[in-house]
């Protein structure tokens, strides 16, 4: 009874914090949409949403480990294993500024996705190659103009919680960019909102992200890609066992 009552307030919170950030926000996304061309005011404001929202369950503490790695001045194809709704709140908390890519379906959401289409976020229909296509080249747009682009490579939310196969997009993406491999990964978000079902969970979650250091494309090419996506999944893996052994240490708490 209590995780209900306790789950519709956190979304109310959710909903309320998220209509109020939109309004207050508009008027400066008007004013500097036209010269701001990556968009970095939209995803800086976008990074305030959600580790705020981070702060609206007092049931979660998150911390991000090792942002130290994060190579300054130069564009990523950041990769990620994906648990759970909150993982996006926890990459809010990566100092970076990159694009996700996102479902088309995602944008059409009154206020977050309204907030996404300023903070010049990729849609994506999938199974559609045009849309795919087109995606593709928008992020390598990005990427040609220094800006990151975060890619959750299992293609969806993970059933179990186990790290799935990776599809090859991100890393054909990073092959044909020159640019690094940055993979992190978030472990505790699964058993504070599973997926299919809308309800937090009644405990303390212990949401942790690790970042791991870049992996560099040299030397691959199409011939040998499913080794940089093996190499990369398996790195993404030992990271996530490193949080779960608890041997990872922060620099700081999400937030």
């Amino acid at each position: 009874m209590w995780q209900v009552v306790r789950s519709i307030y956190i979304w109310l919170a959710i909903v309320v914090l998220t209509t109020v950030m939109y309004i207050v926000g508009l008027p400066m996304f008007i004013v500097t949409m036209p010269f701001d061309r990556t968009r970095a005011i939209g995803h800086w404001y976008a990074s305030r949403w959600g580790r705020w929202i981070l702060k609206l369950n007092n049931r979660w503490r998150p911390t991000v480990y090792r942002q130290d790695r994060i190579p300054r001045g130069k564009p990523l194809v950041v990769v990620s294993n994906h648990e759970s709704v909150g993982d996006i709140m926890m990459a809010f908390s990566v100092d970076l500024h990159f694009k996700w890519i996102s479902k088309q379906s995602n944008f059409y959401v009154p206020c977050m996705g309204w907030f996404m289409f300023h903070a010049g976020y990729i849609p994506l229909k999938r199974g559609n190659k045009e849309s795919v296509v087109r995606c593709m080249q928008r992020a390598l747009e990005y990427l040609d103009m220094g800006v990151s682009v975060l890619f959750f490579p299992e293609g969806t939310r993970s059933h179990d919680g186990t790290i799935q196969a990776f599809k090859a997009g991100a890393f054909k993406l990073a092959i044909d960019a020159g640019v690094d491999i940055l993979p992190m990964a978030i472990t505790g978000t699964y058993d504070s909102i599973p997926k299919n079902t809308w309800k937090f969970n009644d405990w303390t979650s212990h949401l942790r992200l690790l970042i791991g250091n870049p992996i560099s494309v040299k030397g691959y090419s199409d011939e040998n890609l499913e080794e940089l996506i093996a190499k990369t999944r398996n790195t993404v893996i030992a990271l996530r066992n490193e949080l779960d052994a608890g041997q990872a240490q922060p620099l700081r708490a999400a937030g």
